[in-house]
């Protein structure tokens, strides 16, 4: 699969064409082809291979939020870079890691929860929410949820003040839990949707135009919803954030969009509904690149650079 039928109207970003190129070398098989561990195993083995590491200092630091929902708890890392002793209230930054609901974990995203860390600078909140086929909805929107009321009532223990922001983002699936949380948890102060998946019906035409593409496909989409959630339950205001009835008084919101996804429109279409109801709401699109890009500053260099810096700017000016 290429990016041919593509080219006439879109200009491919070289580090995507590259990074295609390297996943195909190495005989990366699509997660529909694989078993949910294998699919587990090489997404962790990808994020290793092209995640890269950043320059980091300050403390990393697990603790478990308490839950009714398993005993066990849900586990977090949370960071704080030394340069959050240069603020008078860092703010806490929930971050939720994409994977489909079904793969991902918080090491795919380590390297970018130390990036925001440092340069907003914040505190970050790094969750290990429960998958699915083991857990199906609405299991991460439940552990998405408890954890951050129990960051808004804990801020001093993560390293912050009383008076902090608390913000919540993600990438994929991981930024549809915290659009929806917004819609649950009062007095956010910022949210940061990554090609969010806002809308599982998926009616859109991007959905349509990127069905067959390197990457996220539909087949690799319907393999992920299968696991997830029933059919019936798509529909529901609490899976697909955009069918939420109030949109008034939501905190301010930064969509950044891949330009060949799937997940673009479902983005702006959100981003509409966000602006008709009042709530400041800015789009950043980036050009020439693919689904699941973000997470992958070690690779997308030039790509993950002009994301990062709008998000790390987005939550200094709420902080």
């Amino acid at each position: 699969m290429s990016f041919d039928k593509f080219k006439p109207k879109y200009k491919i970003h070289e580090e995507t064409e590259n990074y295609f190129k390297l996943r195909a070398e190495a005989g990366a098989k699509p997660y529909d082809q694989l078993t949910v561990e294998e699919a587990r195993e090489g997404n962790v083995a990808n994020a290793k291979r092209f995640a890269g590491t950043t320059e980091f200092e300050g403390t990393v630091k697990e603790f478990t939020v308490p839950t009714k929902h398993c005993s066990d708890g849900i586990p977090i890392t949370v960071y704080r870079s030394k340069h959050c002793d240069l603020c008078v209230a860092p703010s806490v930054f929930v971050y939720f890691h994409g994977g489909g609901n079904v793969v991902g974990c918080r090491q795919t995203v380590d390297t970018i929860c130390r990036i925001f860390s440092r340069d907003a600078p914040c505190v970050v909140v790094n969750v290990e929410y429960r998958l699915a086929p083991e857990h199906r909805w609405p299991a991460n929107h439940e552990d998405a949820t408890c954890v951050v009321r129990w960051v808004k009532m804990n801020k001093s223990l993560l390293g912050a003040v009383n008076r902090s922001t608390v913000g919540v983002g993600g990438d994929g699936e991981g930024s549809r839990m915290a659009a929806l949380v917004c819609h649950e948890v009062p007095d956010l102060g910022y949210q940061v949707l990554v090609y969010p998946s806002v809308d599982l019906r998926r009616n859109y035409k991007s959905a349509e135009e990127f069905a067959e593409m390197p990457g996220l496909t539909k087949k690799m989409v319907d393999w992920f919803t299968e696991k997830y959630i029933d059919e019936k339950d798509i529909t529901n205001p609490k899976a697909s954030a955009i069918l939420q009835k109030k949109f008034s008084g939501l905190p301010p919101a930064l969509i950044i969009l891949a330009e060949l996804d799937q997940n673009r429109d479902q983005g702006y279409a959100y981003h509409e509904k966000l602006k008709e109801a009042g709530v400041k709401s800015q789009i950043f699109t980036v050009k020439g690149v693919t689904h699941g890009f973000f997470h992958l500053p070690g690779h997308f260099k030039e790509c993950c650079l002009r994301a990062h810096e709008k998000v790390s700017k987005f939550i200094k000016v709420h902080s």
